[in-house]
């Protein structure tokens, strides 16, 4: 985790530094080594959190476009009393969780709908070729908008075989200025639509809390 409870604020982690978990109130300790990306650990090694993963500096650089105050809140499900850690919520309401590692079908749907108000971010350069064959099946315009290029996925890779059945929206991240909206995918045609959007307005946008943008092109392009 990025942050644990110390002195009674939110604090990231530093060597020696000891705290309490924001979710389970659990000790924590400060994992401050030269391989990963320093964190908090619960001093028990056990997860309060079973949807929790550990996080790269892919995750860290996508939280810290948002305040401190939205990042790992603890959703609560008013009736069941159920919990888990949302990577970002904004004060809309609206979860971002960023997603790097593969996830299970079950999960998945699990987590959209346990939070409901929610988008994906995926780390799509995961996968050491997935970049180069999403550009490569990359052809349209299809719609001008909002604005969607059809996708051919050539691939045996899953990315968008995984992601294509979500209920919210997916963005995928390719650590470019652009970020991709899955707009549909036919896991049995092999063929999609996605739209791109300036990962700016993106962030800009789920600051503001308005509904997030999509891109057009003017009738004269």
């Amino acid at each position: 985790m990025k942050f644990s409870i110390v002195n009674e604020h939110k604090s990231e982690a530093l060597p020696k530094l000891k705290g309490l978990c924001p979710h389970c109130g659990a000790e924590m300790i400060a994992r401050c080594g030269r391989v990963k990306v320093w964190h908090w650990a619960h001093k028990t090694k056990e997860v309060c959190d079973p949807w929790w993963e550990s996080e790269t500096e892919w995750h860290r650089d996508w939280k810290g476009h948002f305040p401190v105050e939205w990042q790992e809140v603890t959703h609560i499900d008013p009736i069941t009393g159920e919990k888990h850690i949302a990577d970002v919520k904004n004060s809309h309401g609206l979860v971002i969780e960023f997603q790097h590692s593969p996830i299970k079908y079950e999960e998945r749907c699990s987590r959209e709908e346990f939070y409901g108000k929610m988008v994906w971010v995926v780390n799509g350069t995961r996968g050491s070729l997935d970049e180069s064959y999403f550009n490569m099946g990359l052809s349209g315009p299809i719609q001008k908008d909002p604005l969607a290029y059809q996708i051919s996925w050539l691939s045996r890779g899953k990315l968008l075989h995984n992601w294509g059945e979500s209920k919210v929206k997916v963005y995928l991240d390719f650590g470019k200025d652009i970020i991709w909206r899955l707009v549909f995918f036919d896991s049995t045609n092999k063929i999609g639509a996605v739209g791109p959007l300036p990962k700016s307005v993106f962030i800009d946008d789920c600051l503001k809390g308005t509904e997030i943008s999509v891109s057009k092109l003017d009738e004269d392009e």
